[in-house]
């Protein structure tokens, strides 16, 4: 069997969820801005309380992820799992409808998501203010030098 491809999911998104062509042919072919609309379309049938679709967009996301190609799989974690919230009021019932494969990818991404959250510092490593860095934030930046040099006062007399 092929693998699952960006085109397989764009033609499985408009097939199911026709109202969404227009929005995935104003992406412009960028497979997480495709991906970020399938999730907000998903996250918004959960948020209005319309499970039925819900469970029908979780359905299709499981059987695309489950032969994606690495692009897609990438894409799946990164622009749709991620972003899936399970709190709220139907936030329970919302995650019981998820397919077990998603839910572990999905409690795998929230543990890597907490390890990098509670990662320590390096010893001694300083922590750089907004007033230590350059243009735009881009690294530290050189102390400045007035052009002016201040000069000791003359002794003696003046002329």
């Amino acid at each position: 069997m092929a693998a699952n491809t960006r085109q397989v999911l764009i033609d499985s998104l408009i097939s199911e969820f026709p109202d969404l062509r227009a929005e995935l042919e104003a992406s412009a072919g960028l497979l997480s801005a495709e991906m970020g609309t399938f999730a907000l379309f998903t996250q918004q049938a959960k948020e209005s309380g319309d499970l039925g679709t819900y469970e029908r967009c979780l359905t299709l996301a499981d059987r695309l992820f489950d032969q994606a190609d690495a692009a897609l799989a990438g894409a799946f974690r990164t622009s749709y799992l991620e972003h899936l919230e399970f709190e709220g009021s139907v936030g329970r019932a919302a995650w019981k409808l998820v397919p077990p494969r998603l839910q572990a990818v999905w409690n795998q991404l929230a543990a890597e998501n907490r390890r990098l959250m509670a990662l320590p510092q390096k010893h001694g490593q300083l922590q750089r203010g907004p007033q230590e860095r350059g243009p735009q934030g881009q690294g530290p930046q050189a102390p400045r030098r007035d052009a002016r040099k201040k000069r000791p006062p003359r002794r003696g007399r003046r002329r």
